[in-house]
């Protein structure tokens, strides 16, 4: 292994635990991938909104502020289709 250690060594240290749902319906994977979206784009505003803040080329600022707004609007789409 390119490494050093075998490829089980490899996967205790690095890998991370996979999260199974066995009776899991189509319908709860729905809502969790549903709410996964709005996280990450709620994520993604916060993060555009701090860059916003330390920008100072006013090309950019304009550029954040139209991505803040459409993912702003995408969030409330997400929100109102719950």
């Amino acid at each position: 292994m390119a490494l050093g250690g075998t490829a089980s060594e490899y996967d205790r240290k690095f890998a991370t635990p996979v999260v199974t749902h066995i009776n899991q319906t189509d319908e709860e994977q729905a809502i969790l991938e549903h709410n996964a979206r709005i996280d990450a784009l709620e994520t993604l505003a916060t993060e555009l909104r701090n860059c916003l803040e330390h920008a100072t080329d006013e090309k950019y600022k304009q550029y954040l502020a139209v991505k803040i707004y459409r993912t702003n609007q995408r969030l409330e789409q997400l929100r109102t289709e719950e």
